[in-house]
């Protein structure tokens, strides 16, 4: 109601008065009101630049709510584009690219508005476009930038120092924000592992020193196999029933066992400095973050309190991580092989001084168990080799697989191992069948179409022993076990698609395990190496040329219309000087 504004201004109102935050009312009229009223206003005197007490302008207000309209006439009547807010030093660019407001980011750009500022922590408006989301496809064109082609020299140049710059110094100590590889690592961001300048960078560290520390954890951990393997053989030989050892015949098996356990005590001293390191970094990182985003509680405006909301929620989320050693399957099941090597060595010692049948039986039983998880452990640093990385990762997903096939299966196989046992269970006359766990082994082995006593069933009663085998057979070897193969397909066919992909990602989680793990290895090549050789790396260029492309079509018409001319020139050349 122009008309009742009008008469409030008649009758003496500010129109620059200020509410307890410093706003006026343009402040409010910049957020929804029609362009009509903030029209009037300025042409009451109303101060276009008034900012509040947090330095927000009217023009912060409208391009934050994307108002372009309003951006337009605010800007034609003088509001500055430049104004930069008190706390975070940002200017209405700013607000708009953090709120994803296109419209008045073309509307500003439009009026000559600063792409470079830098606001309190020397963000630019794209930085703070970047925190919105797509963040793959963003660092995707970041990269971009770190690569450079000469198609006249046939060179492409790789700013690998750009991605793996010197951390900065904060108190003396270097930064914990992560790397670019480690982010990528801990997102498994397979696209951004298959950038051309990621790629590069693998490979690099892979020369330099992941080869070399992958090679020294293979060869330990295929030793600390070999070792226990002995170990579990050597149990199982036969002996007198006094003595498990028999010296000085058996002083090599004490050798291994001693052999066994240090390299085991070295294992798990890797691992448990391993759980600090990363505990330790983590909570370095947190700190940082917390640090962060505090500095933007601090800042935010008390007008918008989605915004601090926003970082309440970032707070919470941060505080809920937990640290990266536990993120990896491999070093949980590493800290299960350990377990049940403790346990076998513990029933080991109690059965040299206690001479007890079951009690050797008992240790060779968890022997053979515990063997088969130790030569599982070897693939563990084998998936840094990218012939092997994708069938280990393979392995991984059909885990999951078989999983989700096992609940359907059991929702098959209980109630018909009831019917079952109903029926045919506790009968001497079917011995498949007598007790309980042959009767779920049965069962097992009719899923797998093995043998089973069918004509016993049949000749104790007929029509149930057709009605159950009949059924649980088409139930669970033909539906679920069909099942199965399909979902096991459908994972192969996944992740064989992204096998190079999986196998990069792979070889980068080893080559960040051996930078946390290995630092001595720091002595045997140059840690600055990335930053010195590779600012720029200088590597061959070879365009490759779309037989789509109409345009790279001619050209490579003219290359070979060219080789075909300088071989006949060649040629005539060379039959002349043989003439001569």
């Amino acid at each position: 109601d122009l008309q009742h504004l009008e008469k409030l201004l008649v009758d003496g109102a500010d129109v620059n008065a200020q509410d307890k935050y410093g706003q006026t009312v343009l402040h409010e009229v910049a957020q929804s009101w029609h362009v009509d009223v903030m029209r009037f206003l300025l042409e009451r005197k109303a101060d276009v630049n008034k900012a509040d007490s947090y330095g927000v302008t009217p023009l912060h207000v409208a391009a934050a709510v994307d108002y372009e309209e309003m951006v337009e006439l605010l800007i034609q009547n003088n509001a500055s584009v430049g104004a930069k807010t008190e706390r975070d030093q940002q200017t209405p660019l700013h607000f708009a690219a953090k709120n994803d407001a296109v419209s008045a980011v073309r509307a500003l750009c439009k009026h000559t508005a600063d792409l470079h500022v830098r606001d309190y922590k020397q963000r630019t408006p794209i930085h703070l476009a970047a925190d919105l989301g797509n963040g793959c496809k963003l660092a995707y064109l970041a990269l971009n930038q770190f690569q450079e082609k000469n198609r006249v020299t046939r060179k492409q140049y790789y700013y690998l120092n750009l991605i793996e710059p010197t951390p900065p110094l904060i108190d003396g100590k270097k930064s914990p924000a992560r790397s670019p590889l480690e982010m990528i690592v801990h997102q498994e961001s397979l696209d951004l592992v298959m950038h051309p300048v990621v790629l590069q960078l693998i490979e690099v560290k892979w020369m330099q020193y992941g080869k070399l520390g992958t090679w020294i954890l293979l060869l330990l951990n295929f030793l600390f196999i070999l070792l226990w393997t002995f170990v579990a053989i050597s149990t199982a030989l036969v002996r007198p029933e006094d003595s498990p050892y028999v010296f000085p015949q058996d002083w090599w098996r004490v050798f291994i066992i001693v052999l066994a356990l240090f390299l085991t005590l070295v294992n798990v001293s890797q691992e448990l400095r391993e759980i600090v390191h990363s505990k330790s970094k983590l909570q370095r990182w947190k700190a940082w973050c917390r640090q962060r985003i505090n500095a933007d509680m601090y800042c935010s405006h008390p007008m918008w309190p989605e915004e601090r909301n926003f970082l309440e929620e970032q707070m919470r989320s941060i505080e809920r991580m937990t640290a990266r050693y536990f993120h990896d399957f491999w070093n949980v099941f590493d800290w299960l092989v350990y377990l049940l090597l403790l346990v076998i060595f513990g029933i080991h010692v109690a059965d040299i001084f206690i001479i007890n049948t079951q009690l050797r039986l008992t240790s060779l039983r968890l022997f053979a168990v515990t063997i088969i998880f130790l030569w599982l452990r070897l693939m563990k640093h084998v998936r840094a080799f990218r012939a092997m990385g994708p069938f280990i990762v393979m392995l991984g997903k059909i885990m999951d697989d078989v999983l989700r096939f096992l609940f359907l299966y059991a929702e098959f196989y209980i109630p018909y191992a009831c019917a079952f046992w109903i029926i045919f269970g506790g009968k001497a006359s079917i011995p498949s069948m007598e007790t309980v766990d042959r009767l779920l082994y049965s069962l097992y082995r009719i899923t797998l179409v093995d043998d089973y006593e069918f004509d016993l069933m049949f000749e104790l009663d007929p029509a149930m022993a057709y009605i159950l085998c009949g059924t649980f057979l088409g139930l669970s070897a033909i539906l679920c076990v069909n099942l199965l193969i399909a979902l096991l397909s459908d994972t192969f066919q996944r992740v064989y698609d992204n096998a190079t992909a999986n196998a990069v990602m792979q070889q980068a989680s080893i080559i960040l395990l051996v930078e946390d793990s290995m630092p001595w290895l720091k002595r045997f090549y140059d840690p600055d190496y990335v930053r010195n050789y590779c600012a720029p790396m200088e590597a061959f260029y070879e365009e490759d040329i779309d037989p789509k492309d109409d345009v790279n079509g001619e050209m490579k018409n003219l290359a070979l219309q060219i080789k075909n001319t300088c071989s006949s020139m060649l040629g005539c050349i060379l039959s002349d000087e043989t003439l001569v």
